[in-house]
């Protein structure tokens, strides 16, 4: 062989290696009669097997039957007759099919009748090229994949969780020192339930004790004895401010003044609130001065 001829030869080999190398069944085509190479690999969630009503549906290779909502769907067609698997194209094609509760199969993807093409035949335990798709933005349900081989297979599509939504981010601590706060308390009527609430930046679980006393009519003094003296636990808030209440009736109306403090009353708050006459305003009453009157009750 001289030096002349060797380049010639090897073009002539460059031919031939380039002709016997087409794949039949391996054609790039991204839509849905062939396999989506822009597609990226089934990576699924779920490797669950559903009930298929035909018996052929294992000629349609998965590794899952369920999928998540916008995961890629990747199959092989594999012929596991004893004889030749004939399809209409060539490559074989398929379509996808969505059916919403127990009505009509629609065609989600695909042609639903494909026009006869180039018939192809699949050779005993001989397999297609993966065929995927996306199924981004579609809708729960059952899906069934119809290849032009005669044979289909069923798939499920899930809905994904619901994100927890984010909590509301706190803002940055600026006053650390212990406190106690009472919310602005309205007018109250004699004989009805009320509840009085505040915040606290003290522990959740820790006691306040809190006190009621009348308010002498006319003056800003108040009577020497409580109408009532108790405890209540704080709640937990968010963000570092916890909360309290108190419930309770007052039977006579009047000024009164409500104290909380810590038990070690290191830390306390006091607010004025007024009890109205629940019928005649004119009604008047004396008030006891025993710790525990009988004109109040609380929670």
């Amino acid at each position: 062989m001289t030096l002349r001829t060797f380049p010639l030869l090897l073009l002539l080999a460059c031919i031939l290696c380039t002709a016997g190398c087409t794949d039949l069944f391996g054609a790039d085509n991204s839509t849905a009669n062939s396999t989506d190479h822009t597609a990226p690999a089934s990576i699924a969630k779920y490797q669950r097997t559903l009930a298929q009503p035909e018996d052929t549906a294992t000629m349609i290779k998965m590794d899952t039957d369920v999928y998540n909502l916008g995961e890629v769907v990747e199959f092989v067609i594999t012929n596991e007759k004893s004889g030749d698997l004939s399809c209409t194209n060539t490559p074989p094609t398929f379509s996808v099919r969505y059916q919403k509760g127990t009505g009509p199969w629609i065609t989600r993807m695909g042609d639903e009748n494909p026009a006869p093409g180039n018939t192809s035949k699949l050779k005993q335990g001989e397999s297609t090229a993966p065929y995927r798709f996306i199924t981004e933005g579609w809708a729960p349900g059952r899906y069934r994949i119809v290849t032009d081989c005669g044979i289909s297979r069923e798939i499920l599509l899930r809905a994904l969780p619901s994100a927890t939504p984010a909590g509301t981010a706190c803002l940055p601590v600026t006053n650390t020192k212990p406190g106690i706060q009472i919310n602005p308390v309205s007018d109250q009527y004699a004989g009805e339930p009320f509840t009085i609430t505040g915040t606290t930046n003290l522990a959740a679980g820790e006691e306040l004790r809190y006190s009621i006393f009348a308010i002498i009519s006319g003056t800003t003094n108040i009577t020497s004895a409580k109408l009532v003296s108790s405890t209540t636990t704080i709640s937990a808030g968010s963000c570092g401010t916890n909360t309290w209440f108190v419930e309770g009736v007052i039977a006579v109306p009047g000024d009164y003044f409500i104290g909380v403090s810590n038990n070690a009353n290191t830390v306390s708050a006091i607010r004025r609130f007024t009890v109205l006459s629940e019928a005649d305003p004119t009604a008047t009453a004396t008030l006891p001065e025993k710790s525990t009157a009988p004109g109040i009750s609380t929670g």
